[in-house]
């Protein structure tokens, strides 16, 4: 089975295509569920709540490659094979505001309210989405406003992108926690690794990729390529998994 970890922000209908593209069956974390930047015993357990996995491969795209790589470091034995699609650089040099700050926490009180009035809400919910979207392509968004509204237009959504893009940064420091304790001990045999790069995003996956031994691949797109060519990342996954 292939287990989607999607780019934060991003519900499981943005990896639908994707998941019905790749070979052999495929599911989508929904983060508003359970949140991408958990501790991945929590992904983990809500992958096993929707019945047997067999053999698993993880694919995370972006947070979600944090998330991936959580998941294989924690635990190890039971993940065949990792696929990254520009994920997240773990050692990202930039100033990192940890959840419960004053700035979280008066947002998030905003968020509340907000939701309380559904319109309000779904306008708020509306052009997050949109600035969203238009940070990577000015293509029209695929997700249909009904879908938009349902995931973002009440303060649960809402507060969960809000605290999801806060928890990433405590995330990337157990991923580098893990990955110096797993290089202390000498480095177990890693899972065959993919690590693909967009041709509009910055590299931060190839000191990543070296350090873990992957193939490193570039895609023609912009960050958004798993959801806006989902037949192309599919083949590229396929072509991929039987060379290794």
């Amino acid at each position: 089975m292939w287990a989607i970890l999607p780019g934060l922000t991003m519900p499981p209908e943005d990896f639908a295509d994707l998941a019905a593209l790749l070979p052999g069956e495929a599911r989508v974390l929904d983060a508003y569920q359970v949140p991408l930047t958990a501790p991945s015993a929590q992904a983990r357990d809500w992958f096993q709540a929707q019945g047997d996995w067999g053999e698993l491969a993880l694919i995370g795209h972006s947070a979600g490659g944090m998330a991936a790589l959580e998941w294989w470091l924690t635990f190890p034995d039971e993940v065949s094979r990792v696929v990254l699609l520009d994920p997240t650089d773990p050692w990202e040099k930039v100033q990192q505001p940890l959840p419960g700050t004053l700035g979280h926490r008066a947002v998030r009180r905003l968020l509340k309210v907000a939701g309380s009035w559904p319109w309000l809400a779904r306008r708020l919910g509306r052009l997050g989405r949109r600035t969203f979207w238009r940070l990577f392509t000015r293509d029209p968004d695929q997700l249909d406003r009904a879908t938009v509204d349902r995931v973002w237009g009440g303060s649960a959504g809402l507060i969960a992108v809000w605290d999801q893009c806060f928890d990433r940064f405590r995330q990337e420091v157990r991923v580098r926690q893990l990955l110096a304790a797993r290089e202390k001990d000498g480095g177990r045999p890693a899972p065959p690794v993919l690590a693909v790069h967009s041709s509009q995003a910055e590299p931060y996956h190839v000191p990543l990729a070296h350090r873990l031994g992957a193939t490193v691949a570039d895609f023609p797109g912009d960050h958004l390529f798993p959801t806006r060519q989902p037949a192309a990342t599919a083949a590229l996954i396929e072509r991929w998994t039987t060379e290794t």
